[in-house]
């Protein structure tokens, strides 16, 4: 139930940002949902004193903070009325988070990746192509023109938010033996706040107050969100969660048809479908190592 409720206000979050995105610049967004981030666990700090924030490892800490403030700042970019990203293929490329973490475990946490995990890896990031390259793997067909090879820059943005995310995670990963994930919570918003607000003063805007409001249901969906994620992972079994997480792919392709009378063409299912079955593989063959481990 958790993992649901998450997908569903994941989906509603990225919703609320496409109808706000008429009227104020991602920048905005993505300053107002730190801050009303912020403000929400303030009463921790202000209750808990600044040694709460006690840390020795700052720049790890800022590390993280900078690659999650991208991570959501490309994906409220891709999916506002600048590129107009369908919600649907805008989920299906989040999906390829996994593959970098795994490439990132490798490369920064020392990670022991065989040639199978390699392999699936490979075979996902062709998923990915198949969406953000449409026709890559059909370029033989007689009909296929020029423009079914063409790049889509806002596909390009929402792979750039997933591997930002994914160097999000895997910092996390470094900084969890030595911080409370409450503590991690805090840092991020306040780290994430400050760093957005140059921007959020460059793009600065009066929106009227339906847009607020829409401002506002981003934010709280979002923390919410975010929160029945972690209360998922904290009660239940990860290789049983993680594949649950593809869900938001049918719940946006509702909200794409409801809003734009559009449902994703068969690129992004294929492109999807693909990148699932690589990252389940790589999601269960880690399970039964870290299983074999432990016997």
């Amino acid at each position: 139930m958790w993992m649901v409720l998450s997908g569903l206000g994941f989906t509603a979050y990225l919703t609320f940002a496409k109808l706000a995105s008429g009227e104020a610049h991602p920048m905005v967004l993505a300053f107002a949902r730190s801050f009303i981030g912020l403000l929400a666990v303030s009463p921790i700090l202000l209750r808990r004193g600044p040694s709460f924030l006690a840390t020795q490892q700052l720049p790890l800490i800022l590390s993280r903070s900078m690659f999650g403030t991208l991570g959501f700042i490309l994906s409220l970019v891709a999916v506002s009325d600048l590129f107009s990203l369908p919600l649907a293929e805008f989920n299906a490329l989040s999906f390829s988070r996994p593959l970098f973490v795994t490439i990132l475990a490798a490369i920064v946490l020392r990670e022991a990746v065989g040639p199978r995990r390699w392999g699936a890896v490979m075979v996902g990031f062709i998923g990915v192509l198949v969406m953000v390259v449409p026709g890559v793997i059909f370029f033989w067909l007689p009909n296929a023109g020029a423009n079914d090879q063409a790049f889509g820059l806002a596909g390009g943005l929402a792979v750039a938010s997933a591997f930002f995310f994914a160097g999000a995670i895997i910092l996390v990963k470094r900084l969890s033996g030595t911080h409370s994930p409450l503590q991690l919570i805090v840092w991020a918003n306040l780290l994430s706040t400050i760093l957005l607000i140059p921007g959020a003063i460059w793009y600065w805007s009066w929106p009227d107050a339906m847009t607020w409001l829409q401002i506002l249901a981003m934010s709280l969906t979002g923390l919410g969100a975010q929160y029945a994620y972690v209360s998922a992972m904290s009660v239940g079994d990860a290789s049983f969660l993680s594949p649950m997480d593809y869900l938001r792919l049918p719940m946006a392709a509702v909200v794409d048809f409801a809003m734009i009378k559009l449902l994703p063409g068969p690129f992004v299912w294929l492109g999807a479908a693909i990148i699932v079955s690589a990252t389940l593989y790589i999601t269960l063959r880690e399970t039964r190592l870290k299983r074999s481990q432990k016997a």
